[in-house]
C-alpha cells in the first residue's frame, strides 16, 4: 500500500500533514497577530524581569496547546529569554480537587533530581546560611526542612521529602522519620514551594522558571466552594507581580472570559493576571486559513520530490497553475479547498483545516490522483 508520504513527496519526517504540538513546536503558522502579542509580552517580560504570566483560551482546536509549545519553543531557543520552562497537562480533576493536583503535576514535570541538583548548587553558593536562607524564602521551617531532606536525606526520607513538597499526606512513621508535619495542605504553602524552585533555579542556572499548564478546562469539574477558593487564593499569589520567582501560562478552551472556571474568571485573579495577559485565540478566517495551508504544504513536501512530481503527473493539473505553496493541489484547487474549509461562517479551526486536508489527500490517493485540480476538488466537495 502507498504511504501518504510517498504519494505526495513529504519530507522524510512527515507520515501526513498533521502538525504534532511537540516535534513542530517552532512552527507558527498565519498567526502573526498573535505572535506579534505574544512576543512583545516575553520581550516585555524579560526586559523587566518581571516572569511571563498569562492564560491562552479560545475554542476546542483553535491551537492553544500548539501554541503554548511554540512559547515554549521560542524561550528556551532565544538567548535573550534566559528560563527554563515546565510544561504539564492538568491531570484528571474532581468536583472537591483542589490545587494540589495541579501543584503535584508541576513538581513531577520539574522532577526530583533536578530539585535536589539546585540544591546542591545552591548549597555550595552558601555553605554557612543557606538553611536560613531558604526558611526566610518560605516563611515556613517544615518546608525549609524538606528540602533540605532532598539533599541530605537519607535512605527513603529524600523521597518522601519530596512527596511531602508535593502534598501528599506521608504515613504518620514517615512522617515523624523524616520530622515533618503530616502534609502541606494550604494553597498559600503550595505557592511559596514554587516559588522557592523559582528561586533555585535562578541561582542554580541564571533563568526565569516558567510553569505552564495545559487543559485548565478540567477546572470547569471543581464545583466545591472551599476547593475554588483554595485554586482562586493559588492563582490569585501566583499571578501577582510581587510573585516575582516564577512564570505561569495556562490554557483552556472557553469561549470568553465569563465562560472560565470560577477560579479564573475570578477578579482577584483577572486583575493581578492583567486583562490584557487573557488571551483568546481566534478562528480562521478564509487569508489566515490559505496562508496555514501554503505555509504547511510548503513546509511539508520535499522540494525535489516535489518538481519530480509535478514533471511526471503535470497532466493532472487540467492546465492549471501549481507552485511551492499549493502542492499537491493547483492553485485553483487549493483556492476551492479554503473555501470548502471555512464553509461554516467563512472561518475554521486549525485541527479542522487538517482535517480537511486528510479527507481530501487520502480520497486521492484511493483514486489514484497525485494532482488536486480544482475540478477535481469540486468533485469530492460536491459529491
Amino acid at each position: 500500500m502507498e504511504t501518504m508520504q510517498a504519494w505526495f513527496g513529504l519530507k522524510d519526517e512527515h507520515n501526513d500533514f498533521a502538525i504534532e504540538t511537540d516535534a513542530d513546536a517552532r512552527l507558527f503558522f498565519a498567526r502573526h497577530e498573535l505572535n506579534r502579542q505574544l512576543m512583545g509580552l516575553l520581550r516585555r517580560s524579560f526586559r523587566t524581569g518581571n516572569p511571563p504570566k498569562m492564560v491562552l483560551y479560545g475554542d476546542w482546536g483553535v491551537g492553544k496547546t500548539h501554541t503554548m509549545r511554540h512559547l515554549e519553543y521560542v524561550i528556551e531557543t532565544t538567548d535573550e529569554f534566559p528560563a527554563r520552562v515546565v510544561f504539564r497537562e492538568l491531570p484528571d480533576i474532581t468536583s472537591k480537587s483542589t490545587f494540589q493536583v495541579a501543584h503535584a503535576a508541576l513538581l513531577d514535570a520539574l522532577g526530583f533530581e533536578l530539585a535536589r541538583d539546585w540544591m546542591k548548587k545552591f548549597m555550595t553558593k552558601h555553605p554557612d546560611d543557606f538553611e536560613e536562607i531558604i526558611k526566610e524564602r518560605t516563611q515556613s521551617g517544615d518546608i525549609a526542612a524538606a528540602f533540605g531532606l532532598i539533599l541530605v536525606g537519607r535512605g527513603d526520607s529524600s523521597r518522601s521529602a519530596w512527596d511531602w513538597l508535593r502534598g501528599v499526606t506521608l504515613s504518620a512513621a514517615d512522617a515523624r522519620s523524616a520530622g515533618l508535619g503530616p502534609a502541606l495542605s494550604q494553597s498559600n504553602e503550595f505557592v511559596r514551594v514554587l516559588q522557592l524552585l523559582g528561586f533555585l533555579c535562578s541561582e542554580a542556572e541564571d533563568k526565569m522558571l516558567v510553569f505552564m499548564l495545559d487543559e485548565a478546562t478540567k477546572l470547569d469539574a471543581v464545583v466545591n466552594q472551599d476547593s475554588i477558593h483554595h485554586w482562586t487564593n493559588a492563582l490569585k499569589l501566583i499571578a501577582d507581580q510581587q510573585t516575582k520567582e516564577i512564570g505561569f501560562v495556562a490554557s483552556g478552551s472557553w469561549i470568553d472570559l465569563e465562560n472560565m472556571a470560577y477560579s479564573l474568571q475570578d477578579q482577584q485573579v483577572v486583575s493581578r493576571f492583567g486583562e490584557s495577559h487573557y488571551i483568546m485565540l481566534h478562528r480562521m478566517n478564509e487569508d489566515e486559513t490559505r496562508e496555514f495551508i501554503r505555509s504547511l504544504l510548503s513546509e511539508w513536501v520535499d522540494s525535489d520530490k516535489r518538481v519530480d512530481l509535478i514533471n511526471q503527473f503535470g497532466s493532472e493539473t487540467q492546465g492549471e497553475e501549481v507552485d511551492e505553496g499549493t502542492f499537491p493541489f493547483t492553485n485553483e484547487g487549493l483556492e476551492l479547498a479554503v473555501q470548502y474549509a471555512c464553509r461554516t461562517g467563512g472561518s475554521t479551526l486549525p485541527r479542522d483545516i487538517q482535517q480537511t486536508l486528510d479527507d481530501l489527500l487520502n480520497r486521492a490517493i484511493d483514486e489514484q490522483r497525485r494532482i488536486l485540480s480544482h475540478g477535481y476538488v469540486s468533485s469530492v466537495v460536491n459529491a
